[in-house]
């Protein structure tokens, strides 16, 4: 075990220098003399009316609730030109959020990462790291996570564990979105936008009072996109081609008791992510005194294509057109949207869920409420893993899942209104199959299982004021889990079946050959998440607070396995059947922190900051020590930051708004032995330093309405995109420019906007993948500089 003193880290100058010069601007940012400004129209002031958040599972003000939390209503969302979730990492200090296939094929699988906690893989063995929410419901999967933004209240990103009262693996956070409610006014509201690669986005909400108790709401989306990277056989990767419709109902038959009911579905049917080939490594980097594995792809590639066993060269060569039937560096593109890949390319997913909420008023003080949800989920979808003619590493997947959850909460006042208090219980439950069926150079096999997750958990929480100005939060949660898995996984052809190889044409490495027992395997966690917070109102407009919290994340099953694990072969000899599947354990979080929210300038200025230390243990890695990619347990970690956020309107007309996120991760103990993971390796998937500002002006043109023009910049510092921080795919630091420009009517119901996104064009990875037994490395760019106009009309 590796160990690292916490001395380690050093603060660069130039780190300071740029941390020094964000700051100040961001004081700045506003001259004296805007203090004296009156906004005479008050135009941009809607930007920065107070949002309601329900961090705390009741409404609160955003400045009022001592928590990091950064709030978007979905005006303001759509002011921004954000079109779905993924897009307010750009502006949110210390988010990443990620399209991230992983060994799968699906085009949207959500990986998302706050402070430097989260998780990048799609399995339903494995839990995320930061929980999504919509409409208080916690969505299990990453599939599908990627969600379009369509007639949404607002946008949540609540930052540091949030276990308490939001449960079960939100150790980084969690991101909580909710929809519009039915309006008690007949109207709607359509859009419709063309821009590049044959963009076409068609969206149309209307409501439909029934009666004065029952209202109802429709919303239907049609979301559809030409790929951008081209296969040699004509098929374009990185499309999108989404239908989506939601429908709700708001019953009230008394003032004390509301019912809200809401089904929606989604379909879509693309060809799967834009990943292209950006490398070969023809070593072997866990084994040095293994065989490079590229000799076998090759010996593999030769056969297939009518050659003989034998490699393009020993040792391999990065490039030989003298033999067709290489596998190398003609197959790679240096950053050209190719790929040579020819297996199926697909990715389809489909879904329904349905949500009923009710709140019921019992008296003055105290309130009940239920959340009951059903959520169904149906994907397949399969890609070229090596993007050649060859077959070396070729992905197909079918996930299904079936998830229930119910939620009663009891909230309440007492002692005169000086206690506020909430308790409740949870129940969640979800069960499916995901086969993932995987053809190589060496072996055609299956992989997966069925999978069955149970989970219980009580919680209660309480703010006590102290005084007027002095607030004491103390609440606690038990968690119960159960979680069951049941690999169904066996060998459907060896490729060097005869071939004598020691290894390739092994006993258990025959057709027929079970890859893990065919047995069900159970695990069982209890935890408690304590958490406390103290909140100070300085004055009216500054309160100060420190918290302490605590999360976890469950444990799982490594279900992706091979060569077979089978005794004594590849296990010690005796080893039951059963202590043969691997599992991980649990890893856990306490987070320190101290923060404070600020509004000036008469309404005018927001600035909210926080500062962190998180004490990461038993944390969960991925890593390869075999073929496929397995989590491990893998040691012991420190993250310290802080975020510094602001908005203002300075002049009438004008929003400002500015972000910093700094991130100081690093292991302190690793297990180099199993991992192969370097202590001194940095987080994958975590920047140090994320930036942005925005600036927007409103300008009127009197009786033709307004017109206005903004421009945002984000900046995101380097970051790893695997544990083992490979060159080839490390992302260096990147700049995003956006603009547009909305012209709207006088009488505010039409508005049309043209804008760019990626105006100078990046080029960065939006997600890299390593395949250690493919030798392949893998890259999913952005598509780069797009423009698009849109059409809104309300009625």
């Amino acid at each position: 075990m590796q160990r690292k003193s916490k001395s380690f880290k050093e603060n660069h100058l130039a780190e300071k220098l740029l941390y020094g010069t964000i700051l100040s601007s961001m004081i700045l940012i506003n001259p004296l003399s805007a203090y004296a400004q009156e906004d005479k129209a008050g135009s941009t002031g809607w930007l920065l009316e107070e949002i309601t958040v329900t961090a705390r599972k009741r409404e609160e003000s955003l400045q009022s609730t001592p928590i990091a939390i950064s709030a978007f209503s979905g005006d303001s969302l759509e002011y921004r030109g954000v079109t779905n979730v993924g897009e307010i990492a750009q502006f949110t200090p210390n988010l990443s959020f990620q399209n991230n296939p992983s060994f799968g094929g699906a085009g949207n699988t959500a990986a998302i990462y706050i402070r430097g906690i989260g998780q990048k893989e799609f399995l339903p063995t494995v839990d995320p790291g930061v929980g999504l929410y919509v409409d208080g419901v916690y969505i299990a999967r990453s599939i599908g996570g990627i969600l379009d933004l369509i007639d949404v209240e607002r946008v949540e990103v609540l930052k540091g564990p949030q276990g308490t009262l939001f449960g079960r693996n939100t150790i980084g956070g969690a991101i909580s979105i909710t929809t519009k409610k039915p309006s008690e006014e007949l109207g709607g509201k359509i859009s419709a936008t063309y821009g590049s690669d044959n963009r076409v986005d068609l969206k149309a909400t209307v409501d439909l009072p029934i009666s004065e108790v029952f209202l109802s709401k429709f919303s239907v989306a049609y979301l559809k996109q030409d790929g951008y990277v081209k296969r040699d056989d004509g098929i374009n990767l990185g499309d999108k081609d989404v239908l989506s419709g939601r429908a709700s109902f708001l019953l009230t038959p008394n003032e004390d008791l509301e019912i809200n009911f809401a089904i929606e579905g989604s379909r879509s049917r693309e060809n799967g992510p834009a990943l292209t080939l950006i490398g070969i490594n023809l070593g072997n980097p866990i084994d040095p005194d293994t065989p490079p594995m590229a000799v076998i792809h090759n010996v593999g590639a030769n056969l297939a294509a009518g050659g003989g066993p034998v490699p393009c060269a020993i040792p391999p060569a990065p490039l030989n057109l003298a033999v067709p039937g290489c596998y190398d560096n003609r197959y790679v593109y240096d950053g050209a949207e190719r790929t040579s890949g020819t297996a199926p390319a697909f990715s389809n997913t489909d879904f329904w869920a349905a949500n009923l909420n009710i709140d019921w008023d019992i008296n003055e003080n105290i309130s009940f409420r239920s959340i009951t949800a059903y959520r169904n989920l149906d994907a397949h979808f399969a890609r070229d893993g090596d993007h050649s003619p060859f077959r070396i590493s070729q992905f197909e997947d079918f996930l299904t899942q079936e998830q229930f959850t119910q939620e009663f909460q009891l909230l309440g006042t007492a002692l005169h209104e000086k206690l506020n208090w909430i308790t409740g219980l949870y129940y969640f439950k979800e069960t499916g199959d995901n086969d993932n069926e995987l053809d190589f150079t060496v072996s055609r096999f299956r992989s997966g299982g069925a999978y069955d997750n149970r989970s219980l958990a009580a919680f209660a929480q309480a703010t006590y004021d102290a005084t007027d100005r002095f607030h004491i939060t103390a609440g606690v949660r038990y968690t119960d889990e159960k979680k069951k898995f049941k690999p169904d996984q066996i060998i459907h052809q060896n490729y060097f079946a005869g071939s004598g190889h020691p290894q390739l044409d092994a006993p258990f490495m025959q057709a027929g050959q079970r890859v893990l027992p065919f047995l069900q395997k159970e695990l069982s966690y209890n935890n408690f998440d304590p958490y406390l917070n103290l909140s100070f109102d300085m004055t009216d407009d500054l309160m100060v607070y420190a918290s302490y919290s605590e999360g976890f994340k469950s444990g799982g099953f490594s279900q992706r396995v091979f060569p077979p694990i089978v005794a004594p072969f590849t296990a010690p000899p005796g080893t039951p059947d059963i202590d043969l599947i691997p599992t991980f354990l649990p890893e856990f979080v306490q987070v320190y922190e101290l923060g404070f929210k600020y509004s000036g300038m008469e309404g005018k200025l927001r600035l909210n900051g926080a500062a962190f230390y998180t004490d990461y243990s038993d944390l969960q890695v991925q890593v390869f020590t075999s073929v496929a990619p397995i989590t491990k347990n893998a040691g012991a970690a420190t993250i310290k930051g802080f975020e510094l956020e602001m908005q203002a309107t300075p002049a009438d007309g004008w929003f400002v708004e500015a972000g910093i996120g700094y991130l100081d991760a690093g292991y302190d103990a690793i297990d180099f032995a199993t991992t192969f993971v370097d202590i001194n390796n940095r987080f994958d998937r975590v920047s140090k330093w994320t930036l942005s500002t925005a600036i927007s002006k409103e300008i009127a043109l009197g009786n033709s309405g307004t017109l206005t023009p903004r421009v945002d910049w984000s900046y995101r510092s380097a970051f790893e995109n695997d544990a083992f921080n490979t060159p080839q795919i490390h992302q260096n630091g990147y700049n995003l420019l956006n603009a547009n420009i909305t012209w709207e009517n006088d009488d505010e119901n039409m508005s049309l906007v043209a804008g760019v996104k990626n105006l100078t064009d990046e080029k960065y990875l939006i997600t890299g993948i390593i395949g250690d037994a493919f030798q392949s490395y893998e890259g999913l760019y952005d598509r780069g500089r797009q423009w698009y106009v849109t059409a809104r009309f309300n009625f």
